[in-house]
């Protein structure tokens, strides 16, 4: 995690300085030389390149993390547990997971910010004085640093505290053990049926001894 936030760091602060080196450089009447547009260019997009890496390698990692949360909060048996877990159910990631992307939106706003703000000084100042066009610039790019600084490392605090949150909850949940499967009860041995009998033993006694009865002797 503290490899992408420092990318992420390093391609905003790139962005940064190479939109700044373009914008200082567009003035019509002292437009700057075509080798520093280029290099202003190619800074500028390896740092939007380096930070939209940076913000990939963050989401992915959280997002891993957090599955396995959900996967241990389903297995384990959190019902006789005494720790403070951090995590204790799935409305608790829900709320974490509302707080990462809260920091990843603010912190991609924090860059929009400043592009989108010194464009629009840029093309607002275009038609002023060489002078007055590198002063309202310089202004413009202090005051927008400060701006997008504030957002970006507020969102990227953010998005660390919830990632510490997640990783933790994974320590804490794989020291717990898991939930025992309920025992199924065994089916009860139906009981077999009466035979139906066609010819009760009591009928059959009678009818034999009215076999053997002798027969009378006529006279």
């Amino acid at each position: 995690m503290r490899r992408f936030i420092a990318l992420t760091l390093l391609g905003g602060l790139a962005t940064l300085a190479g939109h700044a080196v373009v914008s200082l450089a567009l003035h019509p009447q002292s437009l700057a030389p075509v080798s520093v547009l280029l290099q202003g260019c190619a800074v500028l997009a390896v740092g939007t390149a380096l930070f939209g890496t940076g913000m990939i390698g963050l989401t992915d990692g959280y997002e891993r993390v957090a599955r396995r949360v959900d996967e241990l909060l389903g297995q384990k048996d959190l019902a006789d547990v005494d720790d403070d877990l951090i995590l204790s159910d799935s409305t608790g990631l829900q709320q974490i997971n509302r707080q990462f992307w809260r920091g990843y939106s603010r912190t991609g706003m924090g860059l929009g910010v400043f592009m989108a703000g010194l464009l629009g000084l840029t093309a607002t100042l275009g038609r002023t004085s060489p002078t007055l066009f590198i002063v309202g610039i310089s202004a413009g790019i202090i005051i927008l640093t400060v701006i997008a600084a504030a957002m970006s490392v507020g969102g990227l605090r953010r998005l660390r505290t919830a990632h510490i949150g997640v990783d933790a909850s994974v320590r804490q949940l794989s020291r717990i053990p898991e939930r025992r499967a309920p025992e199924s009860a065994r089916p009860a041995r139906r009981q077999r049926s009466s035979r139906i009998t066609l010819f009760p033993r009591s009928s059959s006694s009678t009818s034999r001894s009215l076999v053997r009865e002798p027969h009378l002797s006529r006279p």
